[in-house]
């Protein structure tokens, strides 16, 4: 399992964090998604034999947000 961090800096409310965990946990492979709206970060537990970091960032992207690994 691997834990990676990104920077959400275009969220700003329960709607955003509500979009961003809904598209990030439909991948396969995700174990927890965790978006704190008041630091703007988004927190991904998932198994790297399964899922690429690119994937999850697409999944924030599809979301309509954008992340950078911090």
């Amino acid at each position: 399992m691997n834990t990676v961090t990104y920077s959400v800096p275009d969220m700003s409310c329960a709607h955003c964090k509500a979009r961003i965990e809904s598209e990030v946990n439909k991948l396969t492979g995700i174990q927890n998604a965790n978006v704190d709206v008041d630091d703007k970060r988004l927190t991904v537990s998932f198994d790297n034999n399964t899922l690429q970091e690119d994937s999850i960032v697409d999944a924030v992207n599809e979301a309509g947000y954008t992340a950078e690994k911090v």
